[in-house]
């Protein structure tokens, strides 16, 4: 009997390592490193408790949706900007919660952000909660 109980521990401990590192995997969502998101082309990561969405503006400066509304942890979305190669602004739009309301998720410059087509990529997780009248949202870039 302890040869077996040896026998099941030596297949057990492999297998569960295969198992765990499987799992993270599949699980482990983490955004694109800044390098590997492609001139032209942003990346959406909705990691708050709200939906989110991405509007772009464009040299007529009226900020039109780009892309799906996000659902809170919903895979990350890419989409290609409309831009050509003149720059333009994307803003981060979050849903509230409780009502059809929306609200500008606050970035590191407290401003929209500025896309230069053809000479970036760009990746955005918004994070944080609509509380405070969506004032405890944020986003960052990488």
């Amino acid at each position: 009997m302890p040869h077996l109980t040896k026998l099941v521990r030596a297949l057990v401990a492999p297998l569960t390592t295969v198992a765990v590192l499987a799992g993270l995997s599949v699980t482990t969502a983490a955004p694109a490193s800044a390098s590997s998101i492609r001139d032209g082309w942003v990346q959406l990561c909705p990691w708050g408790n709200y939906k989110v969405h991405l509007e772009f503006a464009g040299e007529d400066s009226t900020f039109r949706q780009l892309g799906p509304v996000l659902n809170p942890g919903a895979d990350c979305w890419w989409g290609a900007i409309p831009s050509g190669s003149k720059p333009g602004s994307i803003a981060v739009v979050g849903h509230f919660n409780s009502s059809s309301g929306t609200f500008d998720v606050i970035g590191p410059s407290r401003e929209y952000l500025w896309f230069y087509n053809g000479k970036d990529g760009v990746g955005i997780a918004a994070e944080g909660t609509t509380a405070n009248h969506g004032l405890s949202s944020y986003y960052y870039t990488y």
